[in-house]
C-alpha cells in the first residue's frame, strides 16, 4: 500500500470519527484527533519536497471538485507548479496543513467564518456567484 493511500485512509478514518462524535466539546478528544492528524502529516512528509496532482489533493482535502484545488493554487492558498504538460501540482505539505486546519476547525465547531474571513474569501474568489450572473443577465 502506498504512502499516499495509507495517509488518505487515515484521514478518512479521522473524518468518520469526527462525524460520529456527539459534541466534540472535550479538549482531550480534540487534542487526540489533532495529534492523529499530525501523525498523518508525518507519514507523508519527508526530507524532500513532495508534489501531488489536483486529484490527489482533492481527495486528501475531502473536496468535491479539483477546480477548488486549482483556484487555491491560483490564489496562493497552496503553493503550486505547472508541469510541462500543463497539469498543476501542489505542494503536499500545504495540502496537509490545510487539511489539518480544516479538521481543527471542525473539531472545535468552528465552521462559521468571521466577517474578516468572509471578506477575504470574497476578495480571493474569482468570478461571481451564479445568482449574480442570473441577475446581470436579466438586467442586461
Amino acid at each position: 500500500m502506498s504512502v499516499l493511500t495509507r495517509a488518505t485512509e487515515a484521514l478518512r478514518e479521522l473524518e468518520e470519527e469526527l462525524a460520529h462524535q456527539p459534541s466534540m466539546a472535550g479538549d482531550e478528544t480534540s487534542a487526540r484527533l489533532a495529534e492523529r492528524i499530525r501523525g498523518v502529516r508525518r507519514i507523508l512528509s519527508g526530507d524532500e519536497v513532495q508534489w501531488v496532482g489536483t486529484t490527489d489533493a482533492k481527495r486528501l482535502l475531502g473536496l468535491v471538485s479539483e477546480n477548488t484545488v486549482k483556484a487555491w493554487a491560483r490564489t496562493g492558498r497552496v503553493r503550486s507548479g505547472v508541469q510541462p504538460n500543463g497539469r498543476i501540482q501542489v505542494l503536499l505539505d500545504d495540502v496537509l496543513r490545510r487539511r489539518e486546519e480544516t479538521e481543527g476547525l471542525s473539531a472545535f465547531g468552528g465552521e462559521d467564518l468571521t466577517e474578516d474571513e468572509l471578506e477575504e474569501l470574497e476578495r480571493d474568489r474569482p468570478g461571481t456567484y451564479p445568482w449574480e450572473r442570473e441577475q446581470a443577465a436579466r438586467a442586461g
